[in-house]
């Protein structure tokens, strides 16, 4: 590791003491490069090397014109990394479901209690559509869709930023899932896509039981149609 890397490292960390201790916040300016290199002793070009890879993590956004900023678009650089990390970490098959079901069931209960109007129609269009749509194309998004849903519905950040981290790993799989049970057995493509009508129901209706079984049962479809 060179000089500046060290030194840049004086930057980053200045920046997460600060942030910890809730002197800055989403909005707030940086002092200016001259002044952080006086202030940390370091180099002006450190400090921009820091600033750098602080905006690469999305903790720092520069403004033309303005400075850096502490930026609040922390949600889709989470998003990115864990992306790439699942990508990377060449995870099993059932590693990933097991976590989708464990982050769904968590959204399902925020969205039970946070339901409202919008998100409600949105759930039903996307039944109505994974249940009448002309192409299994369709039907596979349609799906997919529905549960997307359900997850922007817990208005949890971190929740959302790994869901959709997840999806990008395992939307290949979602139409090769249904495709496969209905091949293996149209009673419990029917029953399958009852648990998603059931989940949709329990959204709508508030009943937070009638989701958990009917998520149970999704997932225990997936698992023994899909795990072996």
């Amino acid at each position: 590791m060179n000089t500046n890397e060290k030194s840049s490292e004086k930057v980053i960390e200045y920046v997460e003491t600060r942030i910890l201790a809730g002197k800055l916040k989403v909005d707030d300016r940086l002092p200016a490069e001259r002044e952080l290199a006086q202030l940390l002793n370091v180099s002006r070009t450190a400090v921009r090397e820091g600033i750098r890879l602080l905006e690469v993590m999305g903790v720092v956004e520069s403004r033309q014109g303005s400075g850096n900023y502490i930026s609040g678009h922390f949600d889709q650089t989470l998003e990115q990394v864990l992306t790439i990390m699942y990508a990377l970490d060449d995870l099993r098959y059932d590693e990933i479901r097991e976590f989708r079901y464990a982050v769904e069931r968590q959204a399902l209960v925020l969205a039970v209690r946070n339901a409202d109007k919008k998100g409600r129609q949105a759930l039903q269009e996307h039944l109505n559509g994974m249940l009448h749509a002309e192409t299994e194309e369709e039907q596979a998004e349609c799906d997919r869709m529905l549960h997307l849903t359900l997850v922007e519905m817990s208005a949890n950040r971190l929740v959302i930023a790994n869901y959709a981290a997840l999806t990008r790993t395992i939307n290949r799989f979602i139409h090769d899932v249904r495709r496969q049970i209905r091949d293996q057995s149209p009673a419990d493509f029917e029953a399958f896509q009852t648990c998603h009508r059931q989940l949709v129901e329990a959204v709508v209706t508030g009943s937070l039981e009638l989701g958990k079984d009917a998520l149970d049962r999704h997932f225990t479809y997936i698992a023994q149609d899909i795990d072996t």
